[in-house]
């Protein structure tokens, strides 16, 4: 054998043993933050975590897919499903979504993503969510006092993801979380972690993601705070100012595992299938499943469906979601997106919708 063919089977050889040794490095490390929580989701568990905002969905494509693209998330959307995705991008996008939640609440988030050289690619992103206003009631005043608040719940991002081959991503997202109802807050920091392996199969993806891991929350402020008399004090003596203390509360940790799949791949027509499982830190388990139809890579169709493991009915969705997207070009290297997702709501409220843009340029 030639020096030379030598040479190149050195470097093929190298470079496999190189993408063998990432991506059994990178499961590893999400495989051992998979199991961090000290116990798996329960009915007992449902309602005793904090910070609900950060498991509201985020972007109509991947809701419309019943959350399944763990594996095949891009873009700006990537951010929250898996911040490996964003490893893939290509120049600059920029994303907003509208969200039209339950109970008249909505969603707004923004973000701004950048493929930076060798470097990788760097995100920013913020969440807000709008309750609207709400009355003030007391005990005493069971109809309102007359005062009104409008509590604020928001989370920044800032998210890493690099594609070290071309079979391998990694992402990391720092997520500082605010809380402000009247005069109490509560503040954390939340990590997420994501890795995608592309087979080279007809589109066969694995995705790993570990979300919201991060510190314990806690209110506080002057709302905790009471001016009482001192005992047996004299007549006219000042009163002392006494503080309580709220309890902490966890994040909704929670790991995903994914896959998507290309039944199908032609010129004018792309049927993608997608499937995830995820394992919440508290509430039960849940499997999903979506199908993605593409035409000429510009218009889609898409619906998932979502399951509990147990207790489905305790859910506020019925599991089935659907939604219908458009590409459309401006120019050699320029692409404006439109999306749209429903998901159905069981009982009382209405069906969500959410509508975003997308422009890479």
């Amino acid at each position: 054998m030639s020096g030379s063919k030598r040479h190149l089977l050195d470097r093929s050889s190298t470079r496999a043993i190189l993408d063998c040794g990432t991506t059994l490095a990178l499961a590893l490390v999400l495989v051992v933050l998979a199991v961090a929580p000290a116990r798996a989701g329960s009915d007992e568990r449902q309602g005793t975590a904090g910070a609900g905002e950060l498991k509201i969905p985020i972007g109509p494509r991947s809701t419309a897919l019943g959350g399944t693209t763990v594996a095949d998330a891009y873009g700006a959307e990537a951010i929250y499903w898996n911040p490996a995705g964003l490893g893939g991008q290509t120049g600059t996008a920029a994303y907003f979504s509208h969200l039209g939640y339950i109970a008249d609440m909505d969603v707004n988030y923004f973000a701004l993503v950048t493929k930076v050289g060798s470097f990788g690619s760097l995100g920013f992103s913020a969440k807000v969510l709008d309750v609207g206003d709400v009355v003030v009631t007391t005990e005493e005043a069971p109809d309102g006092t007359g005062d009104i608040i409008s509590p604020t719940f928001s989370i920044l991002g800032l998210t890493y993801a690099r594609q070290f081959t071309d079979k391998v991503r990694f992402g990391a997202t720092a997520q500082f979380v605010n809380e402000t109802v009247a005069n109490a807050r509560a503040r954390g920091v939340a990590f997420d972690f994501g890795f995608q392996y592309d087979t080279g199969y007809n589109g066969l993806v694995f995705g790993f993601v570990m979300k919201n891991l991060g510190s314990s929350m806690q209110f506080s402020g002057s709302d905790f705070e009471v001016n009482v008399p001192i005992p047996d004090a004299e007549p006219g003596s000042s009163q002392r100012t006494l503080g309580a203390t709220a309890a902490t509360f966890e994040m909704p940790s929670y790991f995903q595992m994914g896959l998507s799949y290309d039944l199908m791949r032609h010129e004018n027509n792309q049927l993608k299938l997608l499937g995830t499982f995820m394992s919440n830190n508290f509430t039960p388990d849940e499997f999903r499943g979506g199908a993605e139809y593409m035409y000429k890579n510009q218009f889609a169709l898409r619906a998932g469906y979502g399951q509990r493991v147990s207790s489905s009915e305790n859910d506020v969705y019925n599991g089935f979601s659907w939604g219908a997207g458009v590409n459309v070009g401006l120019g050699s290297a320029s692409r404006l997106r439109f999306d749209y997702a429903n998901r159905m709501v069981r009982d009382y409220f209405d069906d969500t919708h959410e509508f975003a843009v997308g422009l890479n340029f």
